[in-house]
């Protein structure tokens, strides 16, 4: 490795990330005081009721994981403390992924000291899953698992929803971050600075990250929802991840405001939160409504709505003899919008569903929504320059001397961001199939293996097929786990690392 590679800055900023990451561990282990059988608030403080909250219903578990990932955040803190705060593109896109990778490791111990699970690779997988916003899952009867770690779960999505390291700009800002992590960290997407310096628009953007979350869980308590369970699912909707609380989803609530609300916020995190910020905020409604990608994004929904609609309506009539068109409305629309935003909750039976729906769903699932959202998938902007590009290339068949330059919003195209974009798209279905193929190599069936990889990439839990991967070989639980990773990064940060021109002098 390069002699100087700043490795102690980033063993220094990987601790303060993962000090960060105990601490909420410490706060998920809490919930259980108030959802034990006897707790400290009703029968006041007794060492003795400590012992009665063992490691099954989760407090112990996190308790002792907390501690043990803060001390080892502390260590790793301590080792660059004093290094020198310059970062370069290595150390940035090298603490990117290396941040997601220790956030999971760190992230089992919960489910393996709880015993949830008893074995590492499905430990790992359900925090790689959760801290990658993917929301797939291996666990069943979600609803017997303690309060406490079901929060936790919850958190590692929100936690990875607006990015590890652009929380770290936004709190920490004497650790000398510079743009360069930033950059690497949304790797493809674009980001409007909301302020001249970074560190205040990485605030503007998790502040505005929790406010969102803050009103929908209210939103949802005053609608229905138990307190425990609204805040769970605004933590996972507003990170598009899709962790419940409840075996059945959101089709365990068979209430239309609570569908019609989850499918508002749904919307909300597929839209670039810079502009939402300037439509929300500032009240600068222009900038969003002007904007190619959302416009895109907005009548992809409506025009893909309609078309499961009208085909779910046709195949519902021959099922059922009763027909309920509101009921069919808000559920195509609730689908098309979960699986779009990647966040993948649900609300009917997928089985009933015709096979041309369920092709829709998965075009929607590598599409995903706007850049610089919490969504996973290709972008929104890239498909439309892909689109764009396809259509000049036509025209400049026709007429070879013509100059006809891509523009995105009044704005012309370098040929590099074209460039970009379709070295994008190439990596992204190289590494489907890679994935596909490695699937199918750890004995996993043709058609889950087909969605399985798309949706690991595309970071959307694959409700499409049903269950869960508890029956999955745990060679394919690391390779999901793999496609995860690379996905939430936007592949080319991973790609990056193993390139020679990153590492030459």
């Amino acid at each position: 490795m390069n002699k100087n590679f700043n490795w102690r800055r980033l063993i220094c900023m990987l601790g303060f990330l993962i000090i960060i990451e105990g601490l909420l561990m410490l706060v998920a282990a809490s919930v259980d005081f108030f959802y034990a059988e006897k707790n400290i608030f009703t029968s006041g403080f007794d060492f003795n009721l400590l012992l009665q909250i063992n490691k099954n219903n989760g407090f112990v578990a996190l308790i002792e994981s907390g501690a043990i990932t803060i001390f080892f955040g502390v260590i790793f803190y301590l080792i660059g403390f004093r290094s020198s705060k310059q970062l370069g593109l290595r150390e940035g896109y090298s603490i990117v992924s290396l941040v997601w990778i220790f956030f999971s490791i760190f992230g089992m111990l919960p489910f393996l000291f709880s015993g949830a699970v008893d074995n590492v690779t499905d430990a790992f997988f359900e925090s790689m899953s959760g801290f990658t916003t993917t929301g797939s899952s291996f666990f069943v009867n979600v609803e017997c698992f303690p309060h406490s770690l079901l929060l936790w779960r919850s958190l590692t999505e929100w936690l990875g929803g607006m990015g590890i390291v652009v929380l770290s700009l936004a709190i920490l800002p004497f650790l000398g971050v510079s743009m360069q992590l930033f950059t690497a960290e949304s790797t493809g997407v674009t980001y409007d600075k909301l302020a001249p310096r970074i560190k205040d628009t990485a605030r503007r953007l998790w502040g505005m990250y929790a406010v969102l979350t803050l009103i929908l869980a209210a939103l949802l308590y005053f609608e229905g929802m138990g307190i425990f369970d609204a805040v769970n699912h605004a933590l996972t909707t507003i990170a598009s991840g899709g962790y419940s609380t409840k075996d059945a989803s959101l089709a365990h609530w068979n209430s239309q405001l609570i569908h019609y609300t989850i499918i508002l916020f749904m919307f909300l995190t597929g839209i670039n939160y810079t502009l939402m910020y300037f439509a929300l905020v500032q009240h600068k409604f222009s900038k969003l409504f002007k904007d190619e990608e959302f416009k895109t994004f907005f009548w992809v929904i409506i025009v893909f709505t309609i078309i499961i609609l009208v085909v779910n309506s046709l195949t519902i009539r021959e099922i059922h003899s009763i027909y309920d068109f509101e009921q069919n409305f808000r559920e195509s629309l609730f689908q098309t919008v979960s699986v779009l935003s990647t966040t993948g909750f649900y609300v009917s039976d997928y089985k009933i569903w015709s096979p041309f729906v369920l092709i829709l769903l998965v075009l929607l699932m590598c599409s995903g929504a706007c850049a610089g959202s919490t969504t996973g998938g290709m972008k929104m902007i890239r498909v439309v320059i892909m689109f764009k590009n396809c259509r000049y290339e036509l025209r400049r068949l026709l007429h070879p001397n013509a100059i006809l330059p891509i523009r995105i919003n009044n704005k012309t195209l370098q040929n590099s961001v074209t460039a970009n974009v379709y070295a994008f798209m190439t990596l992204f279905v190289v590494l489907f199939i890679a994935g596909f193929l490695a699937l199918l190599m750890a004995q996993m069936p043709v058609k889950e293996a087909f969605i399985t990889s798309i949706s690991c990439i595309s970071n959307s839990c694959s409700t499409i097929i049903g269950g869960t991967y508890s029956t999955a070989a745990p060679a394919a639980k690391w390779i999901m786990s793999a496609l995860m990773l690379v996905g939430r990064l936007e592949i080319f940060t991973v790609v990056l690392l193993f390139s020679k021109e990153l590492w030459k002098k």
